[in-house]
Order: C-alpha cells, then structure tokens, then sequence
C-alpha cells in the first residue's frame, strides 16, 4: 500500500514534470519558425534590369539582409521585373511579378524557392487566400472600365489555376468571412467594390460608392474603403453604412488606408494624416510629412503596425532606395537602406 508520504513524493514529481513540460512548450511557441521569422520583408519593384527586382528582410532587431531571394536560392529562375505584392498563406509566400506574369512561392520563413505559377496571368496585381485557394486580380490590357480584367484562381495543392472573368476594373483585394472583396478602383476608374464567392466561384454583389475607391481595410466586421470620400461597408450584410464621409478637397488624391487601434491612418502626397475610426470629419492637419526628391516615388508604400508607421521612398528606380519608420506620434526613428523601388511591407511575425 502506498504511504501518504510516498503518495506526496509521487504528486510533487508529477507536477515537477508538468512544470518541465509547460516550460518546454513556452519555449517552443518562443522558437522562430525559420530564419525570416520576427521581422518584415521590403518588395522592392525594381526598374528596367531584371535583375533590380529583389525581396529585403528586416529583423525586429534592426538587422537589414538585401536580395533575400537570390541568397536563398542562387541557381533559381529569377523573380521577374516590376514586383507587384506579396501576400502570404500560412506557410507560403507568393511573390507576384507583374511584368512576367507569374508568381513565385516560396516558404515564407526559409524563403526556399517551392514553385514557379505562370498560366492564366495578364499583369497580375494583388493576392488573397481562402480554403486553399489563391485569388489574383488581373488587368490584362488595362482597358477603361477593366473589360479585359479577370480573377485567376489557383489551387494551392497542385498550383493548377483557372480565370474568371470580371469585367470591371480591378485591383487591391482583401478576404473575409469567407468572402473575397476586390477594389473596383485604378487612377480615377470605377468606382465600387465586387464581392465575389468562392463558394460557386462567382460575383455575388456590386457595391456602388459614387466615387473610386483607392485603399481598403477591415476590422471589426466593417470594411473602410478611401479615395475622396471614406464609406464604411458592413461585412454582414454587405451594405454601405449611412452616408460616406466627404474628405477636404486638398485631401481628394488620397490613399494607403491603413487601419491601427481604432484609427485610420492615410497619406496625401508626402503627408500622413490620422483620424479615429468614428470620425465625423477629416482632420486638416497632417501628422507628419517627408521631403521625397522622387519623380513618381515619393510615398511609394505606406503602412502602420503596432507602434510604427512605415514609410517606402520610391526613388530614382535604377538605384538602391531607403524605407523609414516613425513613432505614432510622427517623429523619425530610423532609415534602412533597401532595393529598388520598394513598394511594400509584409510582417512575418
């Protein structure tokens, strides 16, 4: 028969092992994933030369790696000119070129080459991932009023792929709930949201905004879509809430909707402006600005994440450009040098 003392002795070498085992699994969820996890990756477009299109890497330390691609994967087909985006699936990254009309995957902790996708693109734009599934927006011949656009679906299983067509200007696209949303917006043509289904792989609504629509982003059920005016979109039931909300006239070019803790963060030329999601006008004054010497660059890729505003400088595009970050409150923290034509910023956290 067990004593009561061995029966304490027995009990305390269980929880020891417990707490053993508890440790060990924290400590796993702390281990990186690879080496490209816990930072952020720079698309840098790139200009005429093929090889000026590139990927950089930004650890949450500081630490700048250039060309993440060609070291990973020296003897592989290049990525193509003009970068478009990069969006991810849980273990992949697809990195779209819009000039060669192909994506290429590769492991987005590792960023080992997986696969080269290139059927069924005509200037491919921006990505989304539902159920396994990638969905690609398409300008083709950029058409007025995107007759010639189209949606390329692919299986991310066998990377086999197939087109729907749209028919209506199409660019940005974003995925929630189940449903793809794509921006019916280019340079002032169109001027609404498609919503299309996976489910029967068709559109399933068109919602007129009055006005083209530039950026969008989601958070708490609401879609926030910019461009002159800000309209408010409610996933649920796919409806325009209320009237959207008419910007100053200096701010009409705006775009880059980013939104962070309950505030909606855009740009206007070099200008960062701030307001709170709930707003009833928009604010006059801008956070910040930079000074950009770019012909065509200046706030080429924008975005806030957690405590930082990320700021992309275009440049010359035939030279290695700079990215910046700011504080919240707009002040200047730090300036990396990265490729050409940088873009985009992708987390990988």
């Amino acid at each position: 028969m067990m004593t009561k003392l061995n029966r304490i002795f027995m009990v305390l070498a269980i929880s020891s092992l417990f707490m053993v085992s508890c440790s060990n699994d924290d400590d796993a969820s702390d281990t990186p994933l690879g080496v490209y996890d816990n930072g952020f990756f720079v698309l840098n477009e790139g200009g005429t030369a093929v090889s000026s299109s590139s990927v950089t890497f930004i650890s949450n330390s500081g630490s700048v790696e250039q060309n993440v691609f060609g070291k990973v994967n020296p003897s592989a087909v290049g990525l193509g000119t003009y970068l478009q985006s990069l969006f991810f699936d849980d273990t992949r990254a697809f990195i779209i070129s819009g000039s060669a009309n192909k994506i290429t995957v590769v492991d987005r902790y590792s960023f080992e080459f997986i696969a080269t996708i290139d059927t069924n693109f005509s200037s491919p734009r921006y990505g989304t991932v539902v159920n396994g599934k990638a969905y690609v927006t398409n300008s083709a011949g950029y058409e007025l009023g995107g007759a010639d656009d189209f949606l390329t679906v692919i299986d991310l299983t066998t990377y086999s792929t197939s087109k729907v067509a749209l028919n209506k200007t199409s660019e940005k696209i974003t995925s929630e709930n189940g449903k793809v949303y794509i921006s019916n917006g280019y340079f002032g043509d169109g001027t609404s949201i498609t919503v299309f289904n996976p489910a029967n792989n068709s559109v399933e609504k068109t919602i007129e905004l009055g006005y083209t629509p530039d950026s969008f982003d989601e958070e708490d059920g609401i879609l926030y879509v910019l461009g002159s005016k800000l309209a408010k979109i409610q996933l649920s039931t796919n409806e325009v809430i209320g009237t959207p909300l008419a910007l100053p006239t200096a701010q009409a070019a705006a775009k880059n909707l980013t939104i962070e803790d309950d505030k909606l963060y855009y740009t206007v030329d070099t200008a960062v402006y701030v307001m709170n999601k709930n707003a009833t006008a928009a604010s006059t004054t801008p956070l910040f600005s930079y000074v950009s010497n770019s012909v065509y660059g200046a706030m080429y890729g924008f975005t806030v994440n957690d405590d930082r505003i990320y700021v992309a400088e275009g440049g010359s595009f035939t030279s290695a450009s700079e990215v910046y970050t700011y504080t919240l409150n707009g002040t200047l923290d730090k300036t990396f040098e990265v490729g050409v034509g940088p873009n985009g910023f992708y987390f990988n956290d």
